[in-house]
């Protein structure tokens, strides 16, 4: 049985940029990207996390917050989900990080100026987000 990525990660234009599926994702998946984003760090200045209900659990959460924490990280974070559960995980989050901050589906335009992405920028990011979406096998919007 071939497993299928459940997540997909990249810096674009000072953006890392998360996707997630439905599903969470498995701990060596999760490890991967958390070294990545260690090795990424300097790259981005702020995190756009867009996941259709799936994401880390507390461990996995724990390990991007000592990943974060580790290398100074100080920017701001938007997590686009409609998922409930994933929209209350981010608010209890934020009782402890008020940089981070949950948008529904239809605001990425809302979370990339929360973000502070340029303009001229935004085309470049949401298009990185389609890209990803079609690897990962979800519905472009």
């Amino acid at each position: 049985m071939t497993s299928h990525p459940t997540m997909m990660y990249t810096v674009i234009k000072s953006v890392a940029l998360m996707l997630h599926t439905k599903d969470n994702p498995a701990d060596a998946e999760w490890d991967e990207t958390i070294d990545r984003i260690g090795r990424d760090f300097g790259r981005y200045k702020c995190a756009l996390i867009i996941t259709e209900g799936g994401g880390p659990s507390t461990m996995q959460r724990g390990q991007m917050t000592d990943t974060f924490e580790a290398k100074g990280f100080k920017g701001k974070v938007a997590v686009v989900t409609v998922n409930r559960i994933a929209r209350g995980i981010v608010t209890a989050l934020s009782w402890f990080n008020p940089n981070v901050k949950a948008f529904s589906t239809v605001q990425v335009n809302a979370a990339l100026e929360y973000l502070e992405v340029p303009a001229s920028d935004q085309d470049i990011v949401r298009a990185e987000i389609k890209r990803l979406r079609l690897h990962l096998g979800l519905p472009v919007t």
